[in-house]
């Protein structure tokens, strides 16, 4: 782009666009630095063909900053995205609509409403444009007329340009490639870009690095199972394995998934519970730098402590920028749909390798959602993305599921199971709350690392509050969804300290222990729950052995099961699964048993709740174009696709009001992620009977949960003080003057 800015009367590129700690910037390097970052990202990911749309939006994006009343070291400057469109649209040699657009919304949502071709909307266009230009040479009040004429036939041409999908994906793919590049620029970190080539990774060096992991865990390398690492890795297309806990699921992936020669490993965990974890174990088997990126992924940041490199390492994190990320499903599906400015994230996507952990554990509308992008991005438009499913209790209705979307090679060791007798279990009619239940507990914490699992939040409370205070056990943890994520991170890392240590500690929780846990403790007390949850409550137990001989898991039978409608699970499944259990009790011989009756058992799939998310895509494709950012809130992702367990929403517990509004008002950079520590996931029935009550309100649109019901311990989380109203004396509850923190 070569003009004479002077003779607009405007100032010249050698001013500066951005400062940091006291050095400027001028625009001319902003912009090269833009281009030589978009060109490094576009040829990762075989879009380099587009320069020329690289190349306008660099161009022209900040040109309305060469306005003389703009200025770095302004408090407030006149909005530069306006004028630097409305320079586009007058002095650009080869006019695209679309870039009159993105340029115009660079510091924005992408927005179909802004795209209407309306008398209003064109003035309201105008209106930014005089913000812009006012006081200036270039004033635009006796042009008015015209100018709204050009917006006019700008917007008509952008509606029919936005008519071929196929272009609309590869504009917002460069968008998101251009914003990154705009953003790391901005940050003066041009030379921290992460651009580690996975496929500079050679087997023997993963094989080798792999190797001294599994002997620092005090384990042996199996070198026949390597081999079949290797011959699944030589297969073509994606791979659905299923394989028992401590097979080494997580591995064989990576090395199917390096031999795809993939520009991304996206890892998806079902729950952000052992994010930490394997962060560190793939840290150590690559070699390079690995990224979370999750809801509380800056949190994590912020909470590491540098924050002299805080704000691009968060940035790294939420993106898909680094070799290998570890994430959720939320994120992908996220991504996927636009919303906000996650267009920052979904061309990462293009030629990557998503590995898919325990995806029987995923909420079944959010995989089939799932399913759906990845199909069409893949058929459509190119994407080539490469998939992964593992599962220790896939059922044959999932995978077929699965299969209807992509081509899938199997790999099925199921009958590992049959070599196996990791757990044999006895079935006792009482509650795992009861004396002689309670006492058996304690027993076997003698000597014994041991794990209680209840089916509610309230019993796993109860269970451990006896624990504590009746029988007087000292090295107990208490780990359930009803923590702020602060306090449950602490207690992760204090779970962690204490499976280091020698024998004799106990971990009380609820389902989220199901997944993800890399701990192998000695002995399982459970209340009984569907087969599924409970293959994957065994995997918890004697993980790294192959055989028992003595009982280390007791199941019992919940009464609570018939006090309340709210319960996780339908009676009739428990009951069934309950009478099931005792008939098998003297039968387990091998793992593989219990496997094939869960196999044989038809999976409950809600066809016409499915139906609704493929409308619901089909309205999306329509809105979207495949291109505009959609804005829903949480409640509302919760509702349509139940990313999360779903009845749950987060609120902020009514203790922490005093903090909140104190963070609120400091000077504190991070203050809205900093908030995000106090977040609580409570049951969607406690904001209703809130609602009901007036119970809920906000601080700076944070809702907060006032109800006296409800309470908050940091050992004991969120709860309901009238299903534990016996034990109030027992607990330490947060009091909302109190020193946080």
């Amino acid at each position: 782009m070569i003009m004479d800015f002077a003779s607009l009367g405007l100032d010249n590129l050698s001013k500066a666009s951005h400062k940091k700690n006291g050095i400027m910037k001028p625009l001319y390097e902003h912009i090269e630095e833009i281009k030589q970052i978009s060109y490094l990202l576009a040829k990762k990911h075989d879009l380099l063909k587009f320069r020329d749309i690289i190349d306008a939006l660099a161009d022209w994006h900040d040109i309305g900053k060469l306005n003389p009343k703009w200025s770095i070291d302004n408090d407030k400057n006149p909005p530069h995205s306006a004028l630097s469109a409305y320079m586009y649209l007058n002095h650009s040699e080869n006019f695209d609509p679309i870039l009159f657009y993105l340029i115009l919304k660079h510091h924005s949502h992408l927005k179909l409403e802004d795209t209407c071709p309306s008398p209003p909307k064109c003035r309201e266009i105008l209106r930014y444009i005089r913000r812009a230009t006012k006081e200036t040479k270039f004033e635009i009040n006796k042009k008015a007329n015209y100018i709204i004429k050009q917006i006019y036939s700008a917007l008509v041409q952008l509606q029919e340009k936005l008519n071929d999908l196929n272009l609309n994906v590869v504009y917002a793919d460069l968008f998101g490639i251009f914003k990154t590049a705009d953003i790391i620029s901005a940050m003066f970190e041009k030379d921290n870009v992460i651009f580690e080539e996975i496929a500079s990774f050679s087997k023997s060096q993963i094989e080798s690095n792999i190797k001294e992991y599994i002997r620092s865990k005090g384990l042996k390398f199996d070198q026949n199972r390597w081999r079949i690492f290797c011959k699944m890795a030589n297969t073509k297309g994606d791979v659905l394995l299923t394989a028992p806990t401590g097979w080494g699921k997580t591995f064989a992936s990576l090395t199917i998934a390096l031999n795809r020669n993939p520009r991304h490993i996206i890892y998806v965990l079902p729950t952000i519970t052992s994010i930490r974890k394997m962060k560190d174990t793939l840290s150590k088997v690559f070699n390079c730098r690995v990224e979370e990126n999750y809801y509380f992924a800056d949190v994590e940041k912020l909470r590491e402590g540098n924050e002299s490199v805080v704000d691009f390492d968060m940035f790294i994190s939420k993106s898909f920028m680094s070799p290998i990320t570890i994430t959720t499903l939320d994120q992908i599906i996220l991504s996927f749909l636009h919303v906000g400015k996650y267009f920052l994230k979904r061309f990462h996507f293009r030629n990557s390798v998503f590995v898919f952990d325990e995806f029987h554990a995923y909420p079944i509308n959010g995989l089939y959602i799932l399913l759906n992008f990845i199909k069409k991005f893949n058929e459509n438009f190119g994407y080539n993305i490469k998939s992964i499913f593992m599962s220790a209790t896939s059922h044959p209705d999932l995978e077929k599921l699965i299969n209807e979307y992509t081509s899938l090679v199997k790999f099925e060791f199921i009958n590992e199971y049959e070599k196996k007798r990791r757990y044999l279990y006895n079935v006792e009619p009482s509650d795992i709350t009861e004396d002689e239940s309670l006492r058996a507990i304690v027993k076997k914490a003698e000597d014994c690392n041991v794990l209680v699992l209840c089916n509610t939040v309230e019993k796993a409370i109860k269970t451990y509050l006896l624990l504590k205070n009746e029988y007087n056990l000292k090295r107990m943890i208490l780990i359930h969804s009803r923590f702020t994520y602060r306090d449950r991170r602490d207690k992760e890392i204090r779970l962690e300290e204490l499976s280091r240590l020698p024998k004799g500690f106990v971990l009380v929780s609820t389902q989220v222990a199901e997944v993800s846990l890399d701990v192998s403790f000695d002995y399982l007390f459970t209340e009984v729950a569907p087969i599924p949850s409970l293959i994957q409550r065994f995997g918890r137990v004697n993980r790294y052995s192959n055989y028992t001989k003595s009982v280390n898991v007791s199941i019992f039978y919940p009464k609570d099961i018939d006090e309340g409608k709210r319960y996780p699970y339908k009676k009739e499944e428990i009951k069934a699964t309950f009478n099931e259990l005792i008939r098998l009790e003297d039968r387990i011989k091998n793992e593989l048993i219990l496997i094939k009756r869960f196999r044989e058992n038809p999976l409950d799939l809600d066809q016409n709740e499915l139906g609704e998310i493929k409308r619901y895509i089909e309205k999306w494709e329509n809105d979207t174009k495949y291109f505009f950012s959609i804005d829903l809130t949480d409640n509302e992702l919760n509702k349509l696709l139940k990313f999360r367990d779903t009845n749950t929403a987060l609120i902020i517990p009514k203790c922490f009001r005093t903090t909140i509004m104190d963070i609120l008002n400091s000077d504190e950079k991070y203050r809205l992620r900093r908030i995000k520590e106090y977040f609580t996931p409570v049951p969607i029935w406690w904001i209703i009977d809130s609602l009901n009550q007036d119970s809920i309100g906000e601080i700076g649109n944070i809702p907060v949960l006032l109800n006296p019901r409800f309470q908050y311990s940091h050992e004991i989380g969120y709860f309901d003080t009238e299903k534990l109203s016996g034990f109030l004396d027992q607990i330490d509850i947060c009091q909302e003057n109190a020193l946080i923190y």
